[in-house]
């Protein structure tokens, strides 16, 4: 038996035959020989029948190694479905798998897409605050910046009005002192000399010889309105130094309001930006995040596209198997009925073949 199989596997004839047909009534049988010499197997079983009956092998032989390969093809056939079934799951399996991926994925970039969109608006809004705070505060350094100068200019006028003011009390009192020693009916010769010693510039100088040809009711009235003089000069810079301290009060009070506004803007500023780095790390994550997933269902839809292919080859391959082995079953099964019911026309039949 052994030899049988081994003679049939081995059998490499490949030469077309013809045969004529004969005009018998066996020309059936000479059509359904001839048209398994179109197939491989049906070559290599009649050339496999005609060997081991040349060498008389026992009919029963012949139709155990037909049987055994029909078996041995429908057993290939049911492992093959097996095979094909199983393939069918995994198949299914893996892409389902994929298309959970693919699923995640997705949602995964949709999430992160808004995430980024909202954090962007946020990171935009918080760098905008920011600015903002900024310029406030520039502008605040620039107000104090003219308000110590304005008040340092302030401060240098007030002590010059000050100074000079006192300088003109001093000297309205002065006057005041000089002109009320004067005497109308005495001789006021010694006084003019006694001026006349500081130089011939002296005003008061001028002012006592003017003053001394006054009436007393005259000079009466000129010391009334020198006294008014230097009461208003001492009102007004009695006045000014009572501005000036206000001045200066209102001066610190408003360097304190704007060292609050400063120390307040300056923590927002600094909140805003801890918020922004948050924001911004928060956001360089989603990015991340996106990338990732982008990847992710790349790799996937990439590889269920190749499972797929791989799943449609398998599907392919079985289906061209499985028919290639139908026709080998069928070609068997038509063999052993013709050898069963026809071995005589099958006889003849290879002996016209092997002699053509």
């Amino acid at each position: 038996m052994k030899l049988i199989l081994i003679a049939l596997l081995g059998l490499t004839l490949t030469q077309a035959v013809f045969v004529k047909r004969s005009n018998d009534p066996s020309k059936a049988v000479f059509t359904q020989l001839e048209a398994m010499e179109e197939h491989e197997l049906g070559r290599k079983l009649l050339d496999t029948i005609a060997l081991q009956l040349n060498n008389k092998a026992p009919l029963g032989d012949i139709a155990k190694m037909l049987q055994q390969l029909r078996e041995n093809l429908v057993l290939n056939q049911q492992e093959a479905d097996q095979k094909h079934a199983q393939d069918e799951v995994d198949c299914e399996t893996e892409i389902y798998q994929y298309n959970r991926r693919i699923d995640f994925a997705s949602n995964e970039i949709t999430e992160s897409t808004q995430e980024i969109q909202t954090l962007s608006a946020k990171v935009e809004q918080l760098t905008q605050d920011i600015e903002n705070k900024q310029v406030q505060l520039d502008i605040l350094n620039e107000q104090e910046t003219q308000i110590r100068e304005q008040r340092a200019e302030d401060a240098q006028s007030f002590t010059t009005f000050e100074n000079e003011t006192e300088n003109v009390i001093e000297a309205v009192e002065v006057i005041i002192q000089k002109l009320s020693s004067i005497q109308p009916d005495q001789e006021v010769l010694a006084a003019l000399t006694q001026l006349n010693k500081i130089g011939s510039s002296n005003p008061i100088l001028a002012l006592m010889q003017v003053a001394s040809t006054f009436s007393a009711e005259q000079l009466n009235n000129v010391l009334s309105k020198l006294g008014e003089v230097s009461v208003q000069l001492a009102e007004a810079l009695e006045d000014a130094r009572t501005a000036e301290v206000q001045a200066q009060l209102d001066f610190e009070a408003l360097v304190v309001e704007i060292a609050s506004q400063r120390e307040s803007l300056s923590a927002a500023r600094e909140d805003s930006e801890r918020q922004l780095q948050d924001n911004q790390q928060a956001l360089d994550l989603q990015k991340k995040r996106k990338e990732d997933a982008t990847d992710e269902l790349n790799a996937a839809s990439s590889g269920k596209e190749q499972k797929e292919a791989e799943c449609d080859s398998w599907r392919t391959q079985y289906a061209e198997d499985s028919e290639h082995r139908q026709q080998e079953i069928s070609i068997i099964r038509q063999v052993e009925e013709i050898l069963a019911t026809k071995l005589s026309n099958v006889k003849v039949y290879l002996q016209e073949r092997s002699s053509a």
